[in-house]
């Protein structure tokens, strides 16, 4: 009965189209992976000004894009800027908070160097509630522990989509096709 139902399940998720992310383009060109090591991440800034969080974010890119390290020459710049928004729910009747939500908001583009065309341009965003204790180092910890996970998450979202992007458009990516008409 389990054979059965793994079968089917296979059957129905090769109709559908699916195919891995990471795994070999079909039409015989190189995979994901070399693509994305072929994208330079350029510094992250905080509205124009530079910040830890976006140096956190830059390297949370670097290693899901180029876990091997960047190429010499790249052929597509991603730019990312971003905006933390926090907010505190959870009133006392001191009218103190107890409970801070922070939102990590983040626009990128990424731009092919030949042609210095934008080819995606999105945003992602995270959200995470932390309590607020007592103590002030807690709430700090607390505070650098909750920006780690966002940027974990956003880096995490903008590597699927680009990945995502080229997985859909094979043809700009497979240097047999560009030299094509």
């Amino acid at each position: 009965m389990k054979l059965l139902l793994v079968l089917i399940s296979a059957v129905i998720i090769s109709g559908c189209g699916f195919k891995p992310m990471y795994g070999q383009f079909s039409d015989g060109g190189g995979d994901l992976r070399d693509v994305m090591a072929n994208i330079r991440v350029a510094s992250i800034t905080e509205q124009g000004r530079a910040s830890r969080i976006g140096q956190v974010i830059r390297n949370d890119l670097l290693d899901r894009l180029t876990p091997f390290g960047e190429t010499g020459s790249a052929e597509y710049i991603l730019t990312v800027t971003f905006l933390i928004e926090e907010h505190g729910y959870g009133i006392r009747e001191d009218e103190s908070v107890t409970l801070q939500n922070l939102k990590l908001v983040t626009a990128f583009q990424l731009e092919d160097v030949a042609t210095s065309k934008v080819i995606l341009d999105s945003a992602s965003r995270a959200l995470v509630s932390y309590d607020l204790a007592q103590s002030d180092y807690s709430n700090m910890i607390a505070r650098n522990a909750a920006l780690k996970r966002l940027a974990q998450d956003v880096a995490n979202q903008m590597a699927t989509r680009i990945g995502a992007y080229f997985s859909k458009n094979q043809s700009l990516n497979n240097p047999k096709t560009k030299e094509q008409p």
